[in-house]
């Protein structure tokens, strides 16, 4: 009996492996339950943030919109609310003014506190650990100990004023948290201190990710310590920087307890930010619906700056 053989033709052979070829990539039926089940983990988190982050926040531009003291019936007032503030309310511009000052200190002085300690602390070979938990204990102690200590610190009477008068140095007792003209950065003094030392820790972080052997290829070269610095520091500790920099605006702008603290916004409002005025609103004023439409835009404003940051990541930069 003769058996006969029956082979595929090359030209069925072709459109078979064409057709292999021409499936649609990330189409296997086995990634599609992982997709699921990967949201299906971040919605108990989602879920969280919608509720203690959304419809407040939906809730506060409603009642905006309204005149209302927290307890009567509330009266619908449109953009009133922001009317007044932008163009009847000095105190506001003047936390605006504030927290620009608050922000621009901040985006300086503890930033360049912090990297300059983290750049020393990395040349030191023994009890590095030792220096880092000095540094960022300040960190760990609450604010209102923080405040009240250098209010008590500051004070016209019983402070470093009495120390300086009873040396003869009286010439250089200020009204730390009297004068209009320094309270604000006096208040600010005393939160650096608190706050440089958790910069520091994160400068630390990012210094230890940049490979050593190219300061060590530098040094071969004869580079300079500023060039190092300029040439291979800055550029690859950016996204430490822009990181910093973006935690720093958004708590600047929304910086409370500080000022509410060491002088409740005094003297005269000359230290008031935009979070204790609309506290003051709110629990002082009765003004629930001018305290929202201060929160709204104190929103507004971070973002502003969020979407600038997005914007950055969006454009391809390395931040």
């Amino acid at each position: 009996m003769a058996i006969v053989t029956v082979s595929r033709r090359p030209a069925d052979a072709r459109e078979a492996s064409g057709a292999l070829r021409s499936r649609p990539p990330g189409r296997h039926r086995g990634r599609a339950p992982g997709r699921r089940s990967g949201w299906l983990f971040i919605v108990p988190a989602l879920a969280i943030n919608l509720l203690v982050v959304g419809i407040p926040s939906i809730a506060s531009f409603v009642l905006s919109l309204f005149n209302w003291n927290g307890i009567g019936v509330a009266h619908f007032i449109g953009l009133q609310n922001f009317r007044v503030l932008f163009t009847q309310d000095p105190v506001f511009v003047g936390a605006i003014v504030h927290v620009l000052k608050w922000t621009a200190v901040f985006l300086t002085v503890p930033v360049g506190l912090g990297l300059g300690a983290a750049m020393l602390i990395t040349r030191i070979n023994r009890f590095q650990i030792v220096y880092r938990t000095i540094l960022y204990l300040p960190v760990t102690v609450a604010s209102v100990v923080v405040g009240g200590t250098w209010a008590w610190l500051m004070d016209p009477i019983a402070g470093v004023n009495s120390v300086l008068q009873a040396h003869g140095l009286g010439f250089m007792a200020l009204g730390w948290l009297t004068d209009p003209n320094i309270a604000l950065y006096s208040v600010m003094f005393a939160n650096v201190w608190a706050w440089w030392g958790f910069l520091c820790i994160l400068f630390l972080t990012g210094l230890g990710q940049i490979d050593q052997g190219l300061y060590e290829a530098a040094r071969v070269d004869g580079a300079s310590p500023w060039t190092v610095f300029r040439r291979i520091t800055v550029p690859l500790l950016r996204p430490t920087l822009v990181f910093v920099g973006l935690l720093t605006t958004l708590w600047s702008f929304t910086t409370f307890d500080y000022p509410y603290i060491m002088t409740q916004g005094g003297p005269a409002h000359a230290s008031d930010t935009l979070a204790t005025w609309m506290y003051f609103n709110l629990i002082n004023y009765s003004s629930a619906g001018y305290a929202s439409a201060i929160a709204v835009s104190t929103t507004g404003f971070l973002l502003v700056v969020i979407a600038a940051y997005v914007y950055t990541r969006l454009r391809g930069w390395e931040v």
